[in-house]
């Protein structure tokens, strides 16, 4: 086993065990039987409203990602598409998302891009998702009695997006970098391939970028929401920032393959700040992976099975 093989594998791990110790948590508040009983008798209307809300969700993202791409390669939004889809799939079933490195790689090796131009892309998105849920803390804390595990992630989780922020906004200048000139040539290629993905950040078009994930996360919010109503919780818009903004920054950390664990303590915790029983949070949790995440992993393997077994011939055409 190579060392990136060993390194992947060591991640995977780490994912898979802070999954199990936030399952574990989450679990000792309350009862698998609990959460069954609230599973067989949650409204199914709700979640597939839910489930209309998340694919104009992934609608979004898919332009979003587009607009990333265009600084590196014109592509139509078909192929976006289909690269986002595989993506998400692959990170729904391999830990600590794992599955953005396979849709670099996917995309990479379908339509003939630079790995780290697609990665770099990759992270202006996650930065963005991660500021977004960071002001949806902040403003969610104001309707939040005094919680100090909610204050420390808050302040945590600010200062860290914040800092990756800086970071790839000056890593994205024109200027002249001239301690990049002292790195070898295979490291430096890498990273002015990386830079290319951040380009957007440089243009007009990074406003677009920002507007759309605004948009993305309204409609994260609104499918969190119906989740929630279809196990007979009930939250206004300020309680909601919260929820949004715990169990949206819990799938943002590695963690075990479809976020299983960390989602089902981030939605237990949020809903007991609102007197809501964990139980119902958890099984609004595991609804979402279910029927939501379950729904684009289906999808997303579906289309690699179709373009790699039925169209192998195609597999490297836009």
């Amino acid at each position: 086993m190579t060392t990136g093989h060993w390194r992947t594998f060591i991640r995977g791990l780490i994912g898979i065990a802070i999954g199990a110790i936030f399952l574990w948590l989450a679990l000792r508040q309350t009862s698998l039987e609990q959460v069954n009983t609230i599973l067989s008798q949650s409204n199914v209307g709700w979640l597939f409203i839910a489930l209309g809300f998340y694919t104009a969700d992934l609608l979004f993202r898919i332009s979003r990602w587009r607009r990333l791409l265009s600084e590196v390669k014109t592509l139509s939004f078909q192929s976006v598409g289909i690269a986002l889809l595989v993506g998400y799939a692959a990170n729904n079933i391999m830990p600590a998302r794992l599955g953005e490195l396979f849709r670099a790689d996917f995309a990479g090796r379908r339509y003939q891009l630079s790995r780290s131009a697609i990665v770099g892309s990759i992270f202006v998105e996650r930065v963005l998702d991660g500021l977004i849920v960071v002001l949806c803390l902040v403003l969610g804390r104001l309707f939040v009695s005094e919680q100090a595990l909610l204050n420390s992630l808050t302040v945590i989780s600010a200062l860290l997006f914040l800092s990756i922020f800086i970071g790839l906004w000056l890593l994205s200048r024109d200027s002249r970098q001239d301690w990049l000139a002292r790195l070898p040539p295979a490291i430096l290629s890498r990273i002015q391939s990386f830079r290319q993905g951040l380009s957007v950040m440089r243009g007009n078009g990074f406003g677009r970028v920002v507007n759309l994930s605004l948009i993305i996360w309204l409609l994260e919010g609104i499918t969190f929401w119906s989740v929630l109503k279809a196990v007979n919780v009930s939250l206004g818009w300020q309680e909601m920032l919260s929820v949004v903004g715990v169990a949206s920054l819990s799938s943002l950390v590695p963690s075990a393959p479809g976020f299983v664990g960390t989602y089902q303590y981030a939605f237990a915790f949020t809903v007991s700040l609102f007197g809501y029983e964990p139980a119902r949070g958890i099984a609004a949790a595991t609804a979402t992976q279910i029927f939501l995440l379950g729904s684009v992993t289906l999808v997303g393997l579906g289309i690699y099975t179709y373009i790699n077994l039925v169209k192998p011939k195609k597999n490297y055409k836009i």
